[in-house]
């Protein structure tokens, strides 16, 4: 007989006490406010799901928020499918509520937006520990889908067939659809999630319906792609949302010889950057990104990818001009120096 697999034989005393710590903080009278990050991903809306079902609540004493709505065509259509209800968050709304949690984000990402927060969820490295009431934050795991996996696995409670959806794509989406470092963790919930999820909707999920305007962005680019030193740096320039600015960086990543992305776009009074690399080595994306725009904005990610929000005010500040061209050639020279800085640094 062959052996079992030895992620099957995680402990999970840990997670079970943290459980208890969980639900004794939480009074059966609180509203409690499910607080994601700016356009929320899989990762954190299957979490914000699952806290919600951990904790015995509902929609109404218990909605989730974010300050920036979904914009990525395959997140919306997971919104759809899964009714999923976001509302928009405001520093004055969530101080209204009991308690304040977050998943697959921490306090700082938030800056003087946060009134407070009591109950953090997370897996991404870099923050300091926050004095919350409750904490749970792993580095280590491969997606905060997979912790809040472990917590019905540890507990043994039922997890519906929605949930389990959405916790199987939040994890597949982190991971990239499981091609970057796949963890026990990631495998264990994978091996809980699958023969309960509905798989045709994952593949409706998969295959979003990509709009026409997303056609005509890609023609400007591909007029100046240049790859220099295995980066391709570009500003699109005015964007409607900010998921073209994010598929224009997967669509470029693609190309031969390129192992770095960085896209730029103008979206309202901000300049949205999305960042992509291979990560071989010390390279990280999410590294790459708050060392060059952790001051002037908020700026984060995984190894392969990252986002920056930067306020066009604080950019105009910092590097003098907020043409396109000279953002797209400022890009450039910030995430040559970078990668150089990175690689020297490998050695």
């Amino acid at each position: 007989m062959a052996a079992t697999p030895p992620f099957l034989h995680m402990d999970y005393s840990e997670t079970k006490q943290k459980l208890r710590e969980l639900r004794s903080i939480v009074g059966e009278g609180d509203r409690v406010a499910i607080l994601m990050q700016d356009d929320p991903d899989p990762d954190a809306m299957s979490s914000a799901m699952a806290l919600r079902a951990l904790l015995g609540r509902n929609r109404q004493t218990t909605p989730f928020f974010s300050f920036k709505p979904v914009t990525r065509p395959e997140n919306r259509t997971m919104v759809h499918l899964l009714e999923i209800e976001i509302e928009p968050a405001s520093v004055e709304t969530l101080a209204g509520f009991d308690k304040i949690a977050m998943v697959d984000v921490q306090p700082p990402y938030f800056d003087n937006r946060l009134p407070r927060a009591d109950i953090v969820f997370d897996h991404h490295p870099g923050y300091a520990p926050s004095t919350v009431l409750f904490e749970d934050v792993r580095t280590k795991y491969g997606a905060t889908a997979s912790i809040m996996t472990e917590y019905f696995v540890a507990s043994e409670e039922r997890i519906s067939e929605r949930l389990a959806t959405a916790l199987l794509y939040g994890i597949r989406s982190d991971s990239l659809a499981l091609s970057r470092r796949v963890t026990d963790d990631v495998l264990q919930a994978i091996v809980h999630l699958y023969p309960i999820a509905n798989l045709n909707m994952l593949r409706q999920i998969d295959r979003p319906e990509i709009p026409q305007s997303f056609a005509r962005v890609l023609s400007r680019v591909l007029a100046r792609l240049e790859t220099t030193d295995r980066l391709v740096a570009v500003n699109l320039g005015k964007v409607e949302r900010d998921d073209m600015v994010v598929q224009v960086a997967d669509f470029c990543l693609q190309f031969e010889g390129v192992e770095w992305v960085a896209v730029a776009g103008k979206l309202g009074r901000d300049l949205v950057i999305a960042v992509r690399c291979y990560g071989t080595g010390r390279d990280s994306a999410g590294e790459a990104a708050k060392n060059l725009f952790g001051d002037i904005g908020s700026a984060g990610g995984h190894h392969n990818m990252a986002k920056a929000v930067v306020p066009l005010r604080k950019w105009a500040r910092r590097e003098g001009s907020i043409r396109d061209r000279a953002i797209e050639a400022r890009l450039r020279e910030l995430f040559t120096a970078e990668i150089a800085a990175g690689s020297h640094n490998g050695n």
